[in-house]
Parts: structure tokens; C-alpha cells; sequence
């Protein structure tokens, strides 16, 4: 089962307002939650700093950051369970980059972005070598 990813509404209005805000530059992030196997409930959608010297075609956590929010998750009852990011080109598709760079049993959820805002949200999952997408499920959306 590739899985899916259960995203409250205020997460994606985070994600929106922050990939957009950071346009033409990848913003980026950590997703709070829980996970059983491929099913994901993320909590949160938390903001981190790009520290990678590219921002325009990159985006890099810092590892503080990340140690961070993890105890924070953890003394929460929570974990991180994947990690979000823009692509400013408006395409939600995981790049040959995302995978090289993908942990397993992680969700990365990428938002599409252009200078009139957010265009697609899509979410990977590393299986066997490769990105698989992941159903996002978002609380009170219509199909």
C-alpha cells in the first residue's frame, strides 16, 4: 500500500501561505503527526528556514531545527513524519533531487507555486528505491 496522508485544513492553509510567501524560493518544512504503517495523520505543518545556498532550486532543514521539533513532537506524543516543500516552477512532482534524497517510511508533501499562488499539492512516499504518490486526504474537502 503506497498510503495516505490525512491533512487537517489549517496545515495546507500553512503550507499555502508559506510556500507563497517565499516565491521564487523553495520554502520548506516538517510535518508533525502520527503514522501506522502507510496511513499518515500529520498534526501540524511545521515552518522551518532554507539554509541550502540554492533556495531558488533547493531547500535544505536545518538540523537543529529538525532535533527541535522533534523532542518538541515527541514530548507531544507525536513524531515528525515527513517533510514539506515548494517547487516555485508550479509543479508538484517529486524531482530526481526529492528522490535521491528521500527517507523511507517518510511522507514529503510539495507544493506547487507561481507568482499567483499555490497550484497543486501532492504527497511521495519512498517504497522500494523509488517515490510513490500518496493519497491526501484534507478534512471537510470535497472530492
Amino acid at each position: 500500500m503506497r498510503g495516505v496522508v490525512h491533512l487537517p485544513p489549517p496545515a495546507v492553509r500553512r503550507v499555502r501561505e508559506l510556500a507563497v510567501a517565499a516565491w521564487p524560493r523553495e520554502a520548506c518544512g516538517l510535518l508533525e503527526g502520527r503514522a501506522l504503517g502507510a496511513v499518515v495523520h500529520v498534526h501540524a505543518a511545521l515552518a522551518c528556514v532554507n539554509v541550502d545556498p540554492t533556495p531558488q532550486r533547493r531547500y535544505c532543514i536545518d538540523p537543529q531545527a529538525y532535533l527541535h521539533a522533534e523532542r518538541a513532537a515527541m514530548r507531544a506524543g507525536r513524531s515528525i513524519v515527513g517533510v514539506w516543500h515548494s517547487h516555485p516552477h508550479g509543479d508538484a512532482s517529486a524531482s530526481p533531487t526529492d528522490r535521491a534524497e528521500a527517507w523511507p517510511g517518510w511522507s514529503y508533501l510539495i507544493a506547487g507555486v507561481t507568482n499567483e499562488g499555490m497550484t497543486a499539492l501532492r504527497c511521495w512516499r519512498l517504497l522500494d528505491d523509488d517515490l510513490f504518490e500518496q493519497s491526501l486526504l484534507i478534512a471537510g474537502a470535497r472530492p
